[in-house]
């Protein structure tokens, strides 16, 4: 009879130990998916590519649930820079708008051929695209897209308007 009751008592401890361990490491997966990404752009990577000596790097890290800090260095743009964006789409291929990074929305102005910008992305500053199934304010559909290598950042000049140098965006 007091083993029975053992085990009667036992049975909860053991699964309340096993949903607190579950809840845990599902939390620690959570917080081990990527919060870092880096991207060089090079002229070469664009769609269709181009022949220019434009290339730069953008890096981005996820501070918060709802920010996303980066840094746009970039040198030897064939003429000026008129924005810099990031891109819903795999490599070799082109993608809508997700957001500003230079040159839009509340973003600073782009450096004029070469330079560097700084700044955050929060879901104010998400504008799509829309017709890719991201909606205006998605910030975690656009950090999804980024854990999967799905979007790149893209510089467009007044030489190359469709964009002069790109890069896709990974998880470092």
């Amino acid at each position: 009879m007091r083993y029975r009751k053992a085990a009667l008592i036992a049975a909860p401890l053991v699964i309340a130990a096993a949903i607190a361990g579950a809840v845990t490491a599902g939390q620690a997966g959570v917080e081990a998916a990527p919060t870092s990404f880096a991207a060089s752009l090079s002229s070469y990577s664009e769609v269709p590519a181009n022949s220019t000596k434009a290339t730069g790097t953008v890096t981005l890290t996820l501070t918060s649930a709802t920010s996303l800090d980066y840094t746009l260095s970039y040198s030897n743009a064939s003429s000026s820079v008129m924005f810099a964006h990031i891109h819903f789409a795999q490599e070799d291929v082109n993608g809508g708008i997700a957001a500003f990074l230079c040159g839009g929305g509340d973003k600073p102005a782009c450096p004029e051929t070469s330079g560097e910008v700084s700044g955050t992305i929060d879901p104010a500053d998400v504008i799509g695209p829309s017709g890719q199934g991201i909606a205006a304010g998605e910030f975690n559909e656009v950090i999804k897209a980024m854990r999967k290598s799905k979007t790149y950042a893209n510089v467009h000049t007044s030489n190359f308007t469709a964009g002069e140098f790109r890069g896709q965006i990974h998880p470092s």
